[in-house]
């Protein structure tokens, strides 16, 4: 029977380690927890000098590997001579790290497409994001399990055929913990109060809606706004957009006497700091590209751990619940008026039964528990 304990795991990263973490670097940091040796494999830079292994300083059973690639240009080469050096540095990649993995777990598409190259007893491929191109990532066809956080991700996997699971996002354990201990030991729904409205995530990632997020800002004056996250250009270790539109957003937010920017805290910090806030947003601008159509976010679950009210788009992964102030249609014309009428409900103090709603979804959402839940997929599948 397949278990994610004492095993060597290679997670394939589309982003690199730092304050900022999601998925793959929860992922990473619960196997640790589980006594699993983790090779975190970020994306190739050439900046990078050949392949570095370094010690992660988050946990010391989760080692660090920076690479350059062994070639450019895919475009311009023959497939048989890509499918090469793909190979071959797939090949540098294990000589380096000195050893053969008891799972592989990929969160990158199209990068190294044969997962079966790196000699796992497992292969899985995992979607948290949206794909970029209309072909699926060939990645999962050579999984022996994928899985999909999304409906809309998942509706896609679909079409190729193969074992394709929908599995959602997950929450760091901290804030399951917090969920659960709000149930067990009651809560209190202030009214009247002066409202706190908070914001956790990436004030450079292309999805946002800025201009509305703007407009909602200064059309609630009395509203205190909270930012948690990355925003200046020297700290996006989850990348983002550097432009003069995200720059102008940034110095709006910088100058709102209302605003408080925090920037990017530990995990820790922010589970402290998230109780300051009495509602959460999230505004995106659906289908800006294949990337972003709103389906899920990481986000939400943080969120709901608070049992504190949740504004969004209209999230198509959450339709059919009332776990969130959702905009019923795939534009944000009216998220101004649906923000506004949630800081109402939030000052006439809202129904208990819908705070425990909140609370037990996200608490029993998080990453450990995703992990029971995929090993028992895996072992069913056999």
């Amino acid at each position: 029977m397949f278990q994610f304990r004492d095993k060597t795991v290679f997670i394939i990263s589309p982003e690199r380690w730092g304050t900022m973490k999601v998925s793959k670097h929860h992922y990473a940091l619960e196997l640790a927890r589980q006594n699993c040796r983790v090779y975190f494999i970020e994306p190739p830079q050439l900046s990078n000098s050949g392949i570095e292994i370094k010690s992660c300083a988050d946990h010391p059973q989760i080692s660090l590997v920076s690479y350059k690639p062994v070639f450019r240009g895919k475009r311009f080469l023959p497939a048989f001579v890509y499918r090469f050096l793909l190979y071959r540095q797939v090949q540098l990649l294990l000589k380096k790290i000195n050893c053969r993995p008891d799972a592989l777990w990929c969160f990158q598409g199209y990068l190294f497409e044969n997962l079966r190259w790196f000699k796992a007893s497992a292969n899985l491929f995992f979607a948290a994001d949206q794909f970029y191109y209309s072909e699926l990532p060939p990645e999962i066809y050579s999984a022996d399990f994928s899985f999909a956080v999304s409906d809309t991700i998942y509706e896609r996997m679909k079409k190729s055929g193969q074992s394709v699971y929908m599995i959602g996002h997950g929450v760091q354990q901290r804030f399951a913990d917090m969920a659960e201990r709000l149930l067990n030991r009651g809560f209190s729904v202030p009214a009247g109060k002066k409202i706190t409205a908070g914001y956790v995530g990436n004030l450079r990632m292309e999805a946002l809606d800025r201009e509305r997020m703007m407009q909602v800002v200064e059309e609630n004056p009395e509203v205190h706004f909270i930012f948690w996250g990355s925003y200046q250009r020297n700290d996006l270790n989850l990348g983002g957009v550097e432009n003069s539109e995200t720059d102008r957003f940034v110095r709006f937010l910088e100058q709102k006497c209302n605003v408080d920017l925090r920037g990017a805290v530990s995990g820790e910090m922010l589970q402290e700091q998230m109780k300051e806030a009495d509602l959460f947003w999230l505004c995106w601008k659906i289908g800006v590209n294949s990337l972003w159509d709103g389906s899920n976010s990481h986000k939400i679950l943080e969120y709901l751990s608070t049992g504190k009210p949740v504004v969004a788009h209209h999230v198509s992964s959450y339709k059919g619940s009332d776990l969130l102030y959702m905009l019923p249609e795939k534009e944000n014309s009216g998220y101004c008026d649906l923000f506004r009428q949630t800081v109402e409900v939030v000052r006439q103090g809202e129904e208990k039964s819908v705070i425990i709603k909140r609370l037990k979804h996200a608490g029993k959402n998080s990453y450990r528990q995703k992990l029971i839940l995929i090993e028992k997929l895996i072992n069913t599948d056999k």
